[in-house]
């Protein structure tokens, strides 16, 4: 059964973050290309997810665009990495009830102009290109701060492909993005683009994502979908918790 299927009946569960979980193993580098160096540290991960109970599994592709891979010299490998990334997350998703989304994770941050919008809309392509030609049920945008960024890759994604779309926010603060523009209308926006799922990851916790939603409506054509991260940091007793 198709992912989007199975939402017209049943709450599915995502899973968490592949760098955080590589990073507490020690590994300090770049996460994605674990993907072609040592899958099976990415394999291991996507394993763990699917025992703790997640129907829904992301590729360790976060990162795995142009602008982010330069940084390490490896901007040549970016086909292979977002390929064996396929590779190590439908190895496995052995069980056909686990869905596999295609990560495509937001460059910009909070710096707007760190990097020009041709050369963002250029990488997004590039790296969506490589991953719908792979065994991939759908795309997932993920922990975009920038509001425009994920308007563009939306738009790109929507006209390449029918397959499911899940498009994420980053939040500034509680329901509000970064720019000050209302989660309830950026979400609204998102639908009207296409997106199958929209919702937000990353920065807020659960206590924190669920004030968020507080003001969203249930959504006509569009699921909604929270990734929450540990929440915000807090100082007990002289150190960060």
């Amino acid at each position: 059964m198709s992912l989007i299927e199975q939402l017209k009946t049943k709450t599915l569960i995502g899973d968490g973050a592949i760098g955080t979980f590589l990073y507490l193993q020690g590994l300090d580098r770049c996460f994605e290309e674990l993907n072609i160096t040592d899958p099976k540290k990415v394999e291991q991960v996507h394993d763990a997810y699917i025992k703790a109970g997640s129907n829904v599994i992301q590729t360790n592709t976060y990162a795995a665009n142009k602008i982010k891979l330069a940084r390490h010299g490896l901007e040549h490998q970016t086909k292979r990495i977002n390929e064996q990334a396929v590779q190590c997350a439908r190895f496995a998703a052995v069980n056909n009830d686990i869905h596999v989304l295609g990560t495509i994770g937001g460059i910009r941050g909070f710096q707007k102009r760190a990097q020009s919008i041709d050369d963002i809309v250029e990488s997004f392509e590039d790296q969506m290109d490589t991953l719908l030609q792979c065994d991939i049920d759908g795309l997932l945008l993920e922990t975009f701060y920038d509001f425009e960024e994920l308007v563009k890759c939306l738009t790109i994604a929507r006209k390449a492909t029918d397959k499911p779309i899940v498009a994420h926010v980053s939040l500034d603060e509680v329901g509000v993005l970064h720019g000050g523009i209302a989660l309830k209308d950026a979400l609204l926006s998102l639908e009207d683009l296409g997106a199958d799922i929209v919702g937000m990851n990353c920065r807020m916790g659960p206590f924190h994502m669920l004030q968020s939603f507080a003001e969203v409506p249930l959504l006509t054509n569009s699921y909604l979908s929270a990734y929450p991260n540990a929440s915000l940091p807090d100082y007990k007793d002289g150190r960060l918790v």
